[in-house]
């Protein structure tokens, strides 16, 4: 008997990684991003872990959402979904200043 071999593992945020930037991506994709990590990653735990260790290290995700958790340019987590629709909602050109796009 052969053994099988199963089919790479396809995460959500290596298929649309935008949705995933909270400076880049609309509140509608960072709420299916969300849902996406907490429902369907197979890597949960593990992004949790490394979220966890990356907090400890004083180093935590940015501008990203991470392990089903959206992180503001500045490192901190955004809690509420009327938190997150806000810091979509920010003007353009503070996006622009926040990822230092800005001259």
């Amino acid at each position: 008997m052969t053994a099988r071999r199963s089919a790479p593992t396809v995460l959500p945020c290596s298929i649309d990684p935008q949705s995933w930037d909270v400076d880049e991506g609309s509140y509608r994709a960072g709420l299916d991003a969300q849902r996406e990590c907490l429902q369907r990653c197979p890597r949960l735990a593990a992004c949790r872990a490394e979220v966890s260790a990356m907090v400890s290290a004083g180093d935590p995700p940015r501008s990203m959402i991470w392990a089903g958790v959206a992180y503001r340019h500045d490192g901190t987590a955004v809690a509420t979904d009327r938190g997150l629709r806000v810091y979509y909602n920010r003007v353009e050109g503070q996006r622009a200043v926040e990822r230092g796009s800005a001259a």
